[in-house]
């Protein structure tokens, strides 16, 4: 027997969605992901057989159709809100160090960017996670008002400004732990470049989908 052996909804439901990553597959697709590669650059540690796999269950359930959720799939968004709303305000799952990952933040923070908060010309900010090894430590954003793109590799262009910082630093910043003048006053987080972007920068992120104040479940700090 392959399911949970029971009538009831829950149990039902788990037998399909309680597979590693399928929620997660889910939560991508509900964030606006379209193709594989899009699932993936959100997902980077899936096995890219697993996620044919999950996609194939999804299809055959009725809650994807190509890469586009269904009427089913979309019913998911209040699940998926109300896991996070939990991990969020419980301390059963907190964040540790093998949550970090700078792949899948920095795909999450050129997918949140908010196109009307930016100079009118074309900036690029560069990042570097001081504490990861040479393949995961640099990124940069090309961001303008109509397209936004993330390099792992220099292409030459000018950088505006850098920011330099251990990883779990952004990413609690990212997450709504810290705000933006809190996470400048964290041990080893730098920014240089252009000072009238440093100022604004923090205000081109809309940041996590989920954090504490999205969620409602605190009032957002003054300063971001």
């Amino acid at each position: 027997m392959n399911g949970y052996g029971q009538f009831c909804a829950v149990a039902r439901a788990l037998e399909l969605l309680g597979e590693r990553w399928t929620l997660l597959i889910v939560r991508e697709l509900l964030l606006g992901a379209s193709t594989f590669t899009d699932i993936r650059r959100g997902l980077p540690r899936i096995p890219r057989a697993t996620l044919a796999a999950r996609l194939r269950a999804l299809r055959a359930a009725g809650i994807l159709d190509d890469y586009r959720l269904t009427e089913a799939g979309a019913a998911l968004a209040p699940v998926v809100r109300e896991l996070a709303r939990w991990a969020v305000a419980t301390d059963s799952v907190a964040l540790s160090e093998d949550d970090l990952d700078t792949a899948a933040l920095t795909w999450d923070m050129r997918r949140r960017v908010n196109p009307a908060a930016l100079p009118e010309r074309t900036v690029v900010l560069a990042i570097e996670f001081t504490d990861r090894p040479p393949a995961d430590r640099r990124y940069w954003l090309h961001l303008s008002r109509t397209s936004v793109d993330l390099c792992r590799q220099d292409i030459g262009a000018p950088v505006d400004v850098w920011l330099s910082a251990p990883t779990a630093a952004v990413t609690r910043w990212w997450l709504g732990d810290l705000s933006w003048a809190r996470l400048l006053r964290q041990p080893g987080v730098r920014v240089d470049g252009d000072r009238t972007l440093q100022r604004q920068m923090h205000r081109w992120f809309e940041r996590y989908v989920f954090t504490p104040e999205a969620l409602g479940l605190r009032q957002a700090s003054p300063s971001g």
